[in-house]
């Protein structure tokens, strides 16, 4: 990366001074997303992330043993803040459509934000096996979660729902791909409308199927 790319990157050119350890962690992950989104995660370095930070790499190595631990810490922060914004927004919802539309609009919104870093996340998976391990491990988790939230709703066998689920939640990587080709409000609001149909509409009919 130039120095003209670090310095993009850095949150200010003071010196980070004496902060907690937790926080100091999270401003490498900090740097290490704004490098990611901006560059990809072949620049995301030690070399990099210290010195957009600006600080020694060796403090660097203190928090993270090397660059896989880093962006394995940084995407399990990433899914973990969507997953829960996810949950948060239909806590006090009743009803399975407005709780979909509820679901996908807290979806849609992350997307609009980290949709860039969501897209360069995946393909560290290339990089990094353990991110490979974490994203299928998630995949399962929510396979299930999802699952059988539509299983109880409408009546769907587990099973089918769980592939339903899973269906589904590989359609939202078309959608990452397909917002960081056009972003801008009008592609989100249609994403986002087509997703929430296509989804309905398929697990109503699974349903009626039974």
């Amino acid at each position: 990366m130039t120095p003209a790319a670090v310095q993009a990157v850095s949150s200010s050119g003071r010196s980070p001074g004496r902060i907690s350890s937790r926080d100091r962690r999270e401003q490498y992950l900090d740097a290490a997303a704004r490098i990611a989104a901006g560059h990809g995660v072949a620049m995301v370095t030690m070399e990099a992330v210290a010195a957009a930070v600006g600080v020694n790499k060796a403090l660097l190595y203190r928090q993270f043993d090397n660059r896989g631990e880093l962006l394995l810490e940084l995407f399990d922060r990433e899914t973990a803040e969507l997953d829960q914004r996810a949950m948060e927004a239909t806590a006090n919802i009743s009803g399975f459509e407005p709780k979909v539309r509820a679901w996908a609009r807290a979806w849609f919104d992350h997307l609009a934000e980290r949709a860039a870093l969501f897209g360069r996340l995946m393909e560290a998976r290339a990089i990094v096996p353990e991110v490979a391990v974490r994203h299928r491990e998630r995949l399962r988790r929510l396979e299930c979660t999802y699952g059988d939230w539509y299983a109880a709703e409408l009546g769907i066998p587990v099973e089918e729902a769980r592939d339903a689920a899973r269906v589904l939640l590989a359609g939202l990587g078309g959608a990452i791909d397909r917002w960081n080709r056009t972003p801008s409000r009008a592609t989100r609001n249609r994403l986002e409308r087509t997703y929430v149909q296509l989804m309905l509409g398929g697990l109503r009919a699974l349903s009626e199927g039974r």
